[in-house]
């Protein structure tokens, strides 16, 4: 079924949609505005723009979450049983060691933004460092996502379809496939503190 007449014709409108669209499916909204600029229906620049912009200011209100999350927490005498002083810091010392490359992979792992954008903000990660690396990564992600769309062959039923989806395919797995490997090794030579320190970080992200 398609989409066309469900949508605004105005290019504005159009951008506005998919900016909202990202606070909802931000890949999904990503891909929308690829297809709807190699169509001609949406400017190139300004659809790419509508993307990046909104997954930027959603990554930034997840860490705004999460540090609220942690000023709530700070003075609910209810939490502070369940969250030691000691395994904070440990938690700390991970993400500042850790947290820079793993903001950067996570761009692109499924399920993996939600509670690392929330644990950076909870963690007290640098906020200037966190809106630096999360808006160079959405940059790269969408004109990643763009360059496909435009430079290889578009027929819905042409021969170069399926080579559009598999390089799609190819940018939305390898990244999830080299995470998966590093966290691989990183369990096979990981101290007992090390573990600990993994295990604190996610209990902290939720």
């Amino acid at each position: 079924m398609s989409l066309g007449p469900a949508l605004p014709e105005n290019q504005w409108a159009l951008a506005v949609s998919i900016f909202v669209g990202t606070f909802v499916y931000e890949d999904g909204a990503t891909l929308l505005a690829a297809t709807l600029s190699a169509a001609g229906r949406l400017d190139p620049v300004l659809g790419a723009m509508a993307s990046i912009l909104g997954i930027w200011i959603g990554d930034i209100g997840l860490y705004a979450m999460g540090s609220s999350f942690r000023r709530y927490t700070a003075r609910c005498s209810r939490f502070q049983q369940f969250l030691k002083a000691e395994s904070l810091e440990k938690a700390k010392a991970w993400f500042a060691r850790h947290g820079s490359l793993a903001l950067v992979m996570s761009r692109a792992i499924p399920g993996s933004r939600l509670p690392l954008y929330l644990a950076a903000g909870a963690l007290q990660h640098p906020l200037r460092k966190f809106i630096r690396i999360t808006g160079i990564c959405a940059a790269i992600w969408v004109s990643m996502i763009f360059g496909i769309w435009r430079f290889t062959p578009g027929l819905p039923s042409g021969s170069g379809s399926w080579l559009r989806w598999l390089l799609i395919g190819i940018v939305l797995g390898m990244p999830w496939v080299l995470g998966k490997s590093l966290g691989l090794t990183a369990t096979r030579g990981e101290t007992t503190e090390g573990a600990g320190q993994r295990s604190m970080l996610k209990t902290c992200a939720l």
